[in-house]
């Protein structure tokens, strides 16, 4: 029998970016509490960008990673890209270096105009994408010096049919370090379920 997250990922080339909105706004309801992430694996990324650096954060839900971050941190700047509006709703996070960009549609890493950012957090995001969604992340991201992705990978991927949750990445590890190389980035750090990538000179 199909679950309803199936028929998300079997609709999800096809659907609008008002219908996707709408999706994760129903998400936010029935599932409030999305952060995920390891901090520990994320304060080794801060810590290797400069003083005072930018950060761009991919779904940032409601922001419980930048409003502990920001606590600890010195940071010239926050931005969360988050397309769940009633996340952005509910932020925990009301320190004045942060900032939310709702995008007007849901492919906005299609568009060139990225924030400036020295560097990029993704937790538990790029599993939610399509490859092809994913392969223009990682051109969106040119460039940036520091990348941080977490995410519930294998090596060589998955299919997620039958999966409860909202997980489409077909891409394993190996397969976005490949396609990350191919935008001018190389591992520097494996961690537990994440990897840090800084961009080659």
């Amino acid at each position: 029998m199909t679950n309803e997250f199936d028929d998300w990922r079997s609709k999800y080339d096809t659907m609008s970016s008002s219908e996707q909105v709408e999706y994760y706004n129903e998400i936010e309801g029935l599932y409030p509490e999305q952060a995920h992430y390891n901090y520990e694996n994320v304060k080794i990324v801060l810590n290797l960008g400069k003083k005072n650096a930018d950060v761009l954060e991919f779904g940032t839900w409601k922001a419980d990673l930048c409003e502990t971050a920001l606590n600890e941190f010195e940071l010239n700047s926050w931005t969360g890209i988050e397309i769940c509006q009633s996340a952005i709703d509910k932020t925990r996070c009301k320190n004045p270096k942060f900032k939310y960009i709702f995008p007007s549609k849901f492919d906005w890493f299609n568009d060139n105009d990225r924030p400036k950012c020295d560097i990029v957090i993704a937790t538990h995001f790029i599993e939610h994408l399509s490859n092809e969604h994913f392969n223009a992340l990682a051109k969106y991201c040119e460039g940036v010096e520091y990348i941080y992705f977490e995410a519930p990978l294998s090596d060589n991927g998955e299919d997620w049919n039958g999966y409860l949750g909202t997980h489409k990445l077909f891409y394993g590890w190996n397969q976005v370090v490949e396609v990350m190389a191919q935008n001018n980035f190389e591992v520097v750090h494996n961690l537990n379920q994440g990897k840090i990538f800084k961009t080659i000179k």
